[in-house]
């Protein structure tokens, strides 16, 4: 058990659009910092495209996925913290898991720092210099406690105005062991803070220039492949005139927007039995999302037109409007929880 535990496991961000697999991912700050970096240095089109097309994009706190990885994550952290402990209060002291969560809060406080944060890097390895903990901590003059006061100063330097209340009450802490554990804690968010910060400072750099980036890395896509774009023409086809339309004048200066039309109006009705193509699979959350809210949007409206078509002579005219919006708002509640067809019969 001893110096591989860590006190902060599975650490990351949840990428909101972004997937590999059909599951969530996650990115590292520094991931993100090159991400942030413009089209030469950008490593994730899927990320790049949310931060241009969603104005409210940001990261959240990776979660567990299941109620056994969350347990397991929790009794991960809990036997690193309940070492600490035990090494801390053994005598002589033992300081190896100390020594993890030094290591471990210097890298962290090296991820949120900014490029132009030379001298607060100086000022880290000054402060946190492993080298010199470990000759104090064999020279027996280690004063562990000390450290939180040295690490706090540092964290109210690089942290948000909003996270000053919370460091305020961590330097009110006199328990060592919760003390560090609530600065491994700030530490988290205030990562996830920067991270957001960086994205808000570099969203215009990013709009500007994502889409030559997209168009770039899609057609390093295409080359890749013997066909590219097969479910893209299997979609379009399915809307191809008629051989009657194609020889017919009056029609072909039309063809290609009718296609086009009918095919952007198959993406409001979209089959999961269809593959989507290549070129909007990046917003496939977004299209599913936007399709869902067409289909309950007709539901709903069908069964106004069918309740009024059978109750129209029993309404007051004055009250319709208001009955209608009535008739719109219970089902609505019906269909929060609708997303197949099944799902009406149930």
């Amino acid at each position: 058990m001893g110096s591989s535990l860590s006190p902060s496991p599975g650490r990351g961000f949840f990428v909101p659009g972004f997937s590999a697999g059909g599951s969530s991912s996650s990115m590292s700050l520094s991931e993100l910092m090159d991400a942030s970096k413009g089209r030469a240095s950008l490593t994730n089109m899927a990320l790049a495209h949310e931060i241009a097309v969603d104005k409210n994009f940001s990261l959240t706190k990776i979660q567990p996925e299941n109620e056994m990885e969350k347990q397991i994550k929790e009794i991960m952290q809990k036997a690193f913290w309940d070492l600490l402990k035990e090494q801390l209060e053994s005598e002589p002291p033992v300081y190896t898991q100390a020594l993890t969560l030094f290591t471990e809060i210097k890298a962290m406080l090296y991820s949120i720092l900014l490029p132009q944060h030379e001298k607060l890097k100086e000022k880290i390895e000054g402060i946190l210099d492993i080298e010199v903990i470990q000759q104090q901590i064999e020279a027996e003059v280690l004063e562990f406690d000390k450290y939180a006061g040295y690490i706090l100063g540092l964290m109210g330097i690089l942290c948000a105005p909003v996270r000053d209340e919370q460091i305020a009450a961590l330097k009110e802490m006199t328990e060592v062991v919760p003390l560090f554990r609530g600065i491994m804690e700030t530490l988290e968010i205030m990562k996830l803070d920067m991270a957001n910060f960086t994205i808000q400072t570099v969203r215009g750099t990013i709009e500007k220039e994502s889409k030559d980036y997209e168009r770039k890395k899609f057609q390093e896509f295409l080359d890749s492949q013997d066909d590219g774009l097969a479910t893209t023409r299997e979609w379009l086809v399915r809307h191809a005139p008629t051989q009657e339309e194609i020889d017919d004048p009056k029609y072909k200066k039309l063809l290609g927007a009718r296609i086009l039309n009918e095919a952007y109006v198959e993406i409001l009705e979209w089959d999961d039995y269809y593959h989507l193509p290549e070129t909007l699979v990046m917003d496939a959350k977004r299209i599913y999302a936007l399709r869902d809210r067409v289909e309950r949007t007709s539901v709903s409206t069908a069964v106004i037109l069918l309740s009024f078509s059978n109750l129209n002579a029993f309404i007051i005219p004055m009250d319709s409007q208001r009955v209608k919006e009535t008739v719109k708002k219970h089902t609505d509640i019906l269909l929060q929880d609708f997303f197949e067809d099944a799902d009406l019969l149930k």
